[in-house]
């Protein structure tokens, strides 16, 4: 075993450091080097730990264990390429570990996971195909930064019932066809920073989870569902087919104490959202300075800058919640709609939106428009689904809604259609206060604000713009459920109807 001494760029004198082609690696895109780099990384843990350095070259590899106090440090002009042979993996992941800690992936150099291997010409998935390209399961102090991550079969970093996981200034791209290939998978994991990071990928960008099973680990983890908590994602570029930032669908436990700022969501279907449907609660959560665009996905034709659903995924799936999530600070440009809903047997609570700037850009098609609902699940009654109301906003079944400061602008280049700009039903406690903006199609019947079977509203400091036909509609809303205060309605022909 050849040791050599560190310098300052691998963190100080007395760090081991193996370069991976003293261990035989060679280096040349052809040639399997696993073994050689497993060689390196297990002699690296063994003399305590340090530094597996890759210098410039393609490193074709299967399965590699990482182990305690290892660094895996790819240096620029550096590749670290999965093989194209599925009995090179065991388990299913090009990059593993479990039960480590003080772990690190680095450098400046490339992971690529040839990605078109899990899929067919059609982008449809093969039976036979990898699970997550880096895979960390019960892991502690665990570091990833300033690498570029290519061409991931499935999920890029699923770091599994971790604890203190430091993701900074990485690259993810992969095909936008590519299926199931997330970005990075926080599950039932606490303690979580992911900052100043580029991903474009074919399904959720950032996701927080908290698993029971998944489809690649026969007979589970073995490891306890718990919360996923103590989660900052900061100043993060994000495109993507599905959802930037999501949390869900898997909550068997909660997601909680968690925030986001600082992102730019671009050319995505789905910017934010949060799906409950395993029993779980999701709670203290906020958005805050994120610019969001978005786009239908292919054939979908619809698009959601914001959704939140909470639903059981089966009949007999427990019920859980969502609580205390604030969204700040937003602008958002799309032809879509926001939709926040819960359950009527189970309402969200305490949501708020403030300083919200929504530009609709476009009309897409809502009478036949079904909720977003993010995977499997049984069918949805209608007193859950409000996909097909036409309106900018929609919010049902929520106790204590805080709308402040928002304004709903108009923006499409075709003829407008009906719709509304806030719509809300089932809501118990609701304060609009500052909101600004007009139905869509001054010619036509829709009111700019409709409260559907609402109770304990307070609307003020609120404005009609020029065009407004009725401004605030009421149908199951009893008129003294309703106070009204400091509002120029000037420009609206009728106040209310």
């Amino acid at each position: 075993m050849q040791l050599l001494a560190s310098t300052t760029a691998f963190g100080g004198s007395g760090v081991s450091l193996i370069d991976i082609r003293n261990q035989g690696a060679r280096g040349d895109g052809k040639t399997n080097d696993a073994a050689a780099i497993q060689k390196a990384i297990d002699a690296c843990t063994g003399a305590g730990g340090g530094v597996v350095y890759f210098p410039p070259g393609t490193y074709v590899s299967g399965t590699l264990f990482l182990k305690n106090h290892v660094t895996l440090h790819l240096s620029p002009g550096a590749t670290l390429r999965a093989s194209r042979n599925l009995a090179d993996y065991e388990p299913r992941h090009l990059i593993y570990a479990r039960d480590a800690s003080q772990i690190a992936i680095e450098g400046g150099g490339m992971i690529d996971g040839q990605g078109d291997m899990s899929w067919d010409a059609n982008f449809r998935r093969r039976t036979e195909r990898l699970g997550p390209l880096i895979e960390l399961v019960g892991c502690r102090d665990v570091r990833i930064q300033e690498v570029h991550i290519r061409n991931s079969p499935r999920w890029t970093i699923h770091p599994k019932n971790c604890d203190r996981v430091w993701i900074r200034a990485i690259s993810i791209i992969t095909d936008l066809r590519g299926p199931n290939t997330d970005g990075i998978d926080p599950d039932s994991s606490r303690n979580v920073l992911i900052s100043d990071c580029y991903i474009e990928t074919g399904d959720d960008c950032i996701v927080l989870k908290t698993t029971k099973d998944l489809p690649w680990i026969a007979g589970g983890y073995g490891e306890p569902v718990q919360p996923c908590e103590n989660v900052t994602v900061t100043n993060c570029t994000l495109i993507t087919t599905a959802s930037a930032l999501k949390l869900g669908t898997e909550s068997f436990a909660g997601i909680r104490h968690c925030v986001f700022s600082n992102c730019v969501i671009g050319d995505s279907s789905t910017g934010i959202t949060l799906f409950a449907k395993d029993g779980g609660t999701f709670e203290d959560v906020s958005f805050s300075n994120i610019s969001v665009q978005t786009r239908p996905e292919t054939g979908a034709r619809i698009s959601w800058p914001i959704a939140i659903d909470l639903e059981k995924r089966w009949k007999d799936s427990a019920v859980g919640a969502i609580r205390d999530v604030s969204f700040s600070d937003i602008e958002i440009t799309t032809s879509g709609r926001v939709l926040v809903a819960g359950m009527p047997e189970r309402p969200l609570e305490n949501i708020s939106f403030r300083n919200i700037r929504m530009r609709v850009s476009g009309f897409e098609p809502v009478e036949r428009a079904g909720k977003p609902r993010g995977g499997t699940a049984q069918p949805a009654s209608r007193e859950a689904d409000y996909g097909p109301v036409p309106s900018a906003m929609i919010f049902a079944n929520i106790r204590d809604l805080d709308i402040r400061d928002v304004r709903v602008c108009w923006d499409a280049a075709v003829p407008p259609q009906e719709r509304h700009a806030v719509y809300a039903a089932r809501i118990d406690g609701l304060r609009i206060d500052g909101f600004t903006g007009r139905h869509a199609s001054p010619a036509g019947n829709l009111a700019t604000i409709s409260l559907n079977d609402s109770r304990n509203v307070f609307i003020a400091r609120s404005r009609a713009e020029q065009g407004t036909n009725v401004f605030l509609h009421l149908e199951g809303t009893a008129a003294d459920e309703v106070m009204l205060a400091a509002n120029d309605l000037r420009l609206a022909r009728r106040q209310m109807q």
